[in-house]
């Protein structure tokens, strides 16, 4: 699919969800009046899906967008806008099933590091713990429970960055769904 860049311009008559374009501009797009396309704004990465009408009198290089989608995403007449043919339904549930296994994917590896870590940590508490029981005979019963103390927090602190590791690899991948399956279009 190719992108096309092109120059906003309010249009006159409120139409939310539809935008016209000069048909030279359909080829271009691979697309035929009626199809939908996503205006992009670059800067903020916002999308607005819309119907395209075929209009002679839209000059080249413009599209005309209503003023509820230019604010929908961010921008003013006159700006730039990259206008793209919207992709299956299909393709867009794989591409966010794709991200969301990705983001699941790095989520995972994060939280296995951690754990690792924490691991370590762990071992390492303890084990200086250990050295200090062995050292000094006469405080072995208050350097115990020093230790096991300092244990409880490293294992606290451990869950609590699993934790919040996974609470936002839920997040992802629930954002990641959400956003396939809301789109501003048909489903």
């Amino acid at each position: 699919m190719k992108d096309v860049r092109l120059t906003v311009k309010k249009r006159a008559f409120p139409s939310q969800g539809r935008v016209r374009l000069n048909i030279a501009h359909l080829p271009e797009l691979g697309i035929k009046e009626g199809d939908h396309v996503d205006l992009i704004n670059e800067t903020t990465k916002k999308t607005v899906t819309a119907t395209v009408i075929a209009d002679t009198m839209v000059r080249v290089g413009h599209v005309r967008v209503s003023e509820e989608d230019l604010k929908t995403i961010g921008l003013n007449d006159d700006d730039g806008v990259l206008v793209r043919k919207t992709p299956p339904l299909q393709e867009k549930i794989k591409k966010a099933a794709a991200d969301a296994n990705k983001s699941f994917s790095e989520g995972v590896d994060k939280l296995d590091t951690k754990m690792k870590k924490a691991t370590v940590d762990a071992k390492a508490s303890a084990s200086k713990a250990a050295e200090s029981a062995k050292k000094e005979t006469k405080k072995a019963s208050d350097t115990v429970e020093k230790a096991a103390e300092s244990v409880k927090k490293e294992a606290k602190k451990a869950s609590a960055k699993i934790e919040k590791t996974a609470v936002k690899t839920v997040k992802d991948v629930k954002k990641a769904v959400k956003k396939a399956t809301t789109s501003h279009g048909e489903l």
